[in-house]
C-alpha cells in the first residue's frame, strides 16, 4: 500500500502537467478541426460540437480552388521566401560572424555595435519602404528577401559568433599552412563544424519568417500611393 502512495505521490505532478497540455493545446485543435469539418452554417456558430455533415475534404479543397487557386499560389510564394531568406540568413551571419571572431582590431569592434544595434533598434518600416522604392524593388517577392535577412541578419550573427567562439584559431593557421586560401579555410574547416549553430538558426529564422504577417503586408501588399500622397 505503501508503495502504492508513494508512487501516485510521484507521478500526479505529471499526470497533471499532461492534463494541462491536452487543455492548452489538443482542445483548440480539436476545436479548429471539427469547425473545418462542419457546413457553413454549423462553423459559423462557433459551438464545440460534432458536424451534423461531416465534409472536411470538400471544404479543403474549396479552400484550396478560391480564386483560381490562390491558396497555392500564397504557399509557393511562402515557400520561396522562407528558404531564400534563410539560404542568405545562414551565408552572410557566418561569414560575418567568422571575420569579426577572428580580427581583433577597431573595425571588428565597430562591426559588433552595428550588430548589437540591430538587436536593440527596431525597424524602421517607411524608410525601409522609400528605399525599396528608390532601389526599384518595392512589392517584390526580391525586396521581403532582402527585408527578411536584414532584420534577422543580427540574431543570426550573435548566434555564429558565439558558437565559433569555441573553435580554436589554430585550425585556421594550420589549414592556412597547408595552402588553404581564406574562401577555403571558411567552407571546408570552419563551416562543417557550425553544424549546431546552422540547424539552430535554420530553425528559428524558418519559423519566425514562414509566419510572418507584417513583413509581406508592408512591403509587399501595401499600396505605393499611400507613401506617395
Amino acid at each position: 500500500m505503501r508503495v502504492v502512495r508513494k508512487f501516485i505521490a510521484s507521478v500526479w505532478v505529471d499526470v497533471a502537467a499532461l492534463i494541462l497540455i491536452g487543455i492548452v493545446f489538443v482542445v483548440p485543435f480539436v476545436f479548429i478541426f471539427l469547425t473545418a469539418a462542419k457546413t457553413r452554417p454549423e462553423a459559423a456558430l462557433f459551438e464545440f460540437s460534432w458536424p451534423s455533415q461531416f465534409q472536411l475534404i470538400e471544404n479543403i479543397r474549396d479552400v484550396l480552388a478560391f480564386g483560381d487557386n490562390r491558396m497555392f499560389l500564397a504557399l509557393w510564394n511562402s515557400l520561396l521566401l522562407t528558404v531564400g531568406s534563410v539560404t542568405l540568413i545562414v551565408l552572410f551571419s557566418a561569414l560575418a560572424a567568422f571575420v569579426m571572431q577572428r580580427r581583433r582590431d577597431r573595425m571588428a569592434s565597430v562591426a559588433s555595435s552595428v550588430m548589437l544595434a540591430g538587436l536593440v533598434i527596431p525597424p524602421a518600416v517607411v524608410p525601409t519602404i522609400f528605399l525599396l522604392q528608390w532601389l526599384g524593388l518595392y512589392k517584390t517577392l526580391l525586396g521581403l528577401i532582402l527585408v527578411e535577412v536584414a532584420f534577422t541578419l543580427p540574431f543570426a550573427t550573435l548566434i555564429f559568433r558565439t558558437f565559433m567562439a569555441s573553435i580554436p584559431s589554430e585550425l585556421d593557421e594550420a589549414a592556412i599552412m597547408d595552402g588553404a586560401s581564406p574562401w577555403r579555410v571558411f567552407f571546408s574547416v570552419i563551416l562543417p563544424l557550425l553544424r549546431p549553430a546552422i540547424i539552430t538558426v535554420i530553425v528559428v529564422s524558418a519559423v519566425a519568417i514562414y509566419n510572418d504577417f507584417t513583413g509581406p503586408l508592408y512591403f509587399l501588399l501595401a499600396r505605393r500611393t499611400s507613401l506617395r500622397s
